[in-house]
């Protein structure tokens, strides 16, 4: 009988004292602006690190591995891209099921997936499984609206099969997390939860003040 694949450690990549207390100060701005009904709570992902990180009543309670687009990001729908910029998480799907659950956009399917822990799996990789956190972008016209609505491009935070992808970019414009993780932080927020993609702390200053010439910019190359 052949022995199990070993399980792939699963990289972390530290928070600083000092990036962590600039994030913090970007969701107490945020909130200002973006009122969120559960203000105790806050989720960044960082792009260029490959994880998110997740703050209870003012700090760091967790850190986990993602993967994000391995296009990198953008978003224009069909780009295949990672949104950038302030969201909130608007709707939580598949209490209850089972780690390996695969779901789509309505809910389960029936399906339980397999762990994959090599690399350069694709039918691991685009299966949706455990829970979905669906976003909605916060910022007309950069990432609300027309073709570049997250809503309606199904971005999600969600779970994954292909655990061996974790910490590199590797979806289709998802943030990809471990089973184990994605139940931890489904159990953690509720819909109002400020999200903040950014590409690294420290890069809100850089996020689109005017969103429409932005676009429009884009449109033009």
């Amino acid at each position: 009988m052949a022995a199990a694949p070993a399980r792939a450690a699963l990289p972390q990549t530290p928070l600083s004292s000092t990036a962590a207390a600039a994030l913090l100060m970007d969701w107490h701005q945020l909130l200002a602006q973006y009122p969120a009904a559960n203000d105790k709570v806050f989720i960044a992902v960082d792009v260029a690190r490959q994880q998110l990180y997740f703050f209870r009543n003012g700090v760091l309670a967790d850190t986990w591995p993602v993967s994000t687009a391995s296009r990198g990001t953008g978003e224009r729908d069909g780009s295949f891209e990672t949104p950038l910029g302030v969201f909130e998480i608007s709707g939580k799907i598949g209490a209850g099921l089972p780690a390996f659950a695969v779901l789509d956009r309505h809910g389960p399917t029936g399906g339980i997936a397999r762990p994959v822990f090599t690399p350069d799996d694709p039918a691991a990789n685009e299966m949706i499984t455990t829970r979905i956190l669906t976003l909605t972008g916060l910022e007309p016209g950069w990432n609300e609206g027309g073709d570049v609505d997250t809503r309606a491009r199904h971005i999600y935070i969600h779970g994954t099969a292909d655990l061996g992808q974790l910490g590199q970019p590797a979806s289709k414009g998802c943030i990809q997390m471990a089973p184990g993780a994605v139940i931890r932080l489904f159990r953690a927020v509720q819909p109002g939860t400020i999200v903040l993609i950014i590409l690294g702390p420290g890069t809100l200053e850089t996020m689109p003040g005017d969103p429409p010439a932005i676009v429009a910019d884009r449109d033009e190359d």
